[in-house]
């Protein structure tokens, strides 16, 4: 290794006796992978000691990123296939109800928008909800079980109405943050079936807006029409749908009551 250079804490460090070489020549360190002298050196900016750049030569450096990508692809892929084992416990813990938990975009019967819809809507029975939980399902094995939540709008409002109780842990603020910015994508389902009352309609505007804001991904699903929709919720309907077009794609599923045809 030469009489001139010295070992300290495992870097191989310039000689400490004074030098005429300039800082900036190259001077070759081994290379921990390969052993071969392709390392340049730094000067460190507090201490001023001179070593190596790298552990590695740029073609190891290469190398060994090359393999971390691909340890860290085998850990996702590996992740997303203990997701797909137990997708429909994941959907579950989401708020999906039994019944629906098998749904999913393959199995969806019927055109499919190109991309996430913010709000569908179509007759009774057609499948809104079998396509909402599909683009849930798919939410999940992407980014986990923490990226969805699904709940009917009925329930949604109950449970932010229930924050009203002196025995509840939670206030209506708290949880109109967890609904409007902590959830990355939220379905609300059967929009409309609620009793509308002026809390429901300022606490619905209040929820959409902020998920609005805050461009996180919301589907609605309604047996409603969009000027139906608007026209229901009198105080806030227009700027109501406004926000909702703008989050994303209106869709509208065609079809007949599918539950009736398998009577």
């Amino acid at each position: 290794m030469g009489k001139d250079r010295q070992v300290v804490g495992g870097d191989l460090l310039a000689p400490e006796t004074p030098s005429t070489r300039p800082l900036t020549e190259a001077t070759l360190y081994l290379c921990h992978k390969c052993g071969e002298h392709k390392v340049g050196e730094m000067t460190l900016p507090i201490s001023g000691r001179v070593c190596a750049k790298s552990p590695f030569c740029d073609d190891c450096q290469k190398l060994a990123d090359a393999e971390a990508a691909a340890e860290e692809t085998r850990k996702l892929e590996a992740a997303k296939r203990r997701r797909l084992e137990n997708i429909e416990t994941l959907l579950r813990r989401a708020g999906v109800m039994a019944r629906n938990v098998k749904c999913s975009l393959e199995s969806f019967q019927g055109k499919q928008p190109l991309t996430l819809p913010s709000y569908i809507y179509g007759p009774v029975g057609a499948g809104k909800t079998h396509l909402a939980v599909g683009y849930l399902r798919e939410d999940i094995l992407r980014n986990g079980e923490e990226a969805g939540r699904f709940i009917r709008a009925v329930d949604l409002f109950k449970e932010i109405r229930d924050t009203f109780s002196e025995k509840s842990a939670r206030n209506e603020r708290a949880l109109l943050e967890v609904f409007g910015k902590s959830v990355p994508l939220l379905i609300v389902d059967d929009l409309g079936t609620e009793k509308v009352s002026e809390w429901v309609e300022q606490t619905l505007y209040d929820l959409i807006d902020r998920r609005y804001g805050e461009l996180l991904d919301t589907i609605i699903t309604s047996n409603l029409e969009p000027s139906a929709l608007s026209a229901h919720y009198t105080n806030h309907g227009d700027r109501l749908m406004s926000r909702i077009f703008a989050m994303g794609p209106v869709f509208r599923v065609e079809g007949t009551d599918r539950r009736m045809k398998n009577r």
